[in-house]
């Protein structure tokens, strides 16, 4: 039996703690047995994690209080005998790969999911500190590995590609009539990296061409009034929806016809597989692992990110052309079934915790 402990800041409703719920709950537990690690106070989509979970009140590394998680945290690792700590986020990153090396877990591994668009000079100096005590590392993309190897100088002999998995059964595609076309992003608006005013400025060049379409934006946080005062100056407001945070994300899908990704810097998203396989036409940006999902006029559409003029020309292109959307969407949905399902994205996982422990054990 292999024991995983997946070590991460705390657990919401993002992308990467998606992902590692998802993980956690489908590891074969014949063969693996995970717990998880958080390191703050998290929603009760915590609760959702089937496995044992190990709470840290780790608000401050660098105190006397940290340094003494660290040391619970290691000694956690020796008494569970845990074969594999594999790290999300910065602060788990320090506090996790050094607690696992001072309790000789023989397997440490890194995850990078994003191109590091959140990286200050003081934390990309503190992250460097922590890769050489790592034993490997993993990458959601090919465009985040050449990335992270480039910026940090990682031998790319080291880092692995596992790209993310979805639950193709949970979305059901959706054929598209004639008639108004509905238009939709998500993504939570905590970031402006997501770029939701991109997205706007592109329907209030496309809306008035066509009246008959809506914009819709599913996710909330702290930057929606300054989107919806926005879509107001734009003159959209009565043709915009501010969807908020849902529990049942697949069944809103089902309503549009088209879905966008226009992010200035993405690791793999996860909303674009929500998009291929529930019927939607994918326009993204074309960055980061973007580019491994959405194949430009077979899969998608791709424009230049910061571009709202390419992008409202994408957008009505798909919107006049009814024909193209659904070869789009058939394509993509075709492509998302088969490489996108949890099925590969586990067993690259499970492949790779395995061969890593017998090239420790010298195997």
């Amino acid at each position: 039996m292999i024991k995983v402990l997946y070590c991460i800041d705390s657990i919401s409703r993002g992308g990467t703690e998606t992902q590692l719920i998802g993980l956690i709950n489908r590891l074969d537990r014949q063969r693996f047995a995970p717990s998880l690690c958080t390191l703050r106070p998290s929603s009760d989509y915590l609760g959702e994690a089937d496995c044992p979970r190990l709470e840290l009140d780790a608000r401050r590394l660098f105190s006397p209080g940290g340094a003494s998680r660290l040391r619970a945290l290691a000694a956690h690792l020796r008494e569970q005998r845990i074969d594999v700590v594999q790290t999300f986020f910065q602060d788990a990153t320090l506090l996790g790969i050094a607690a696992a090396r001072l309790a000789r877990v023989p397997v440490r591994l890194v995850s990078f999911r994003d191109l590091g668009f959140w990286r200050t000079p003081a934390q990309e100096f503190l992250m460097r500190r922590s890769y050489p005590l790592a034993t490997g590392f993993l990458a959601n993309s090919d465009a985040v590995k050449h990335h992270v190897c480039a910026r940090d100088r990682l031998d790319p002999r080291r880092v692995g590609v596992i790209r993310n998995g979805v639950d193709v059964g949970r979305y059901r595609f959706a054929e598209h009539p004639e008639g108004g076309v509905a238009v939709g992003i998500v993504g939570n608006l905590n970031r402006r990296v997501k770029r939701a005013d991109l997205f706007l400025r592109a329907a209030a060049r496309v809306a008035d061409r066509h009246p008959a379409t809506t914009w819709h934006l599913i996710g909330d946080g702290e930057l929606r009034p300054q989107y919806e005062r926005l879509a107001a100056e734009l003159g959209i407001a009565d043709r915009t929806v501010f969807v908020g945070r849902i529990a049942d994300v697949p069944a809103y899908l089902q309503r549009l016809a088209i879905g966008v990704m226009c992010s200035d810097s993405e690791g793999f998203s996860n909303a674009v597989l929500e998009y291929m396989l529930s019927g939607c036409a994918v326009v993204a940006t074309s960055v980061g692992g973007n580019l491994e999902a959405v194949h430009d006029g077979r899969t998608g559409l791709l424009v230049p990110p910061g571009n709202d003029v390419a992008l409202a020309s994408a957008l009505s292109r798909l919107i006049e052309e009814r024909a193209t959307r659904a070869m789009l969407a058939r394509q993509a949905r075709a492509m998302a079934e088969a490489e996108f399902g949890w099925e590969p994205c586990v067993a690259a996982h499970q492949e790779h915790y395995r061969a890593a422990l017998s090239a420790a054990s010298g195997g």
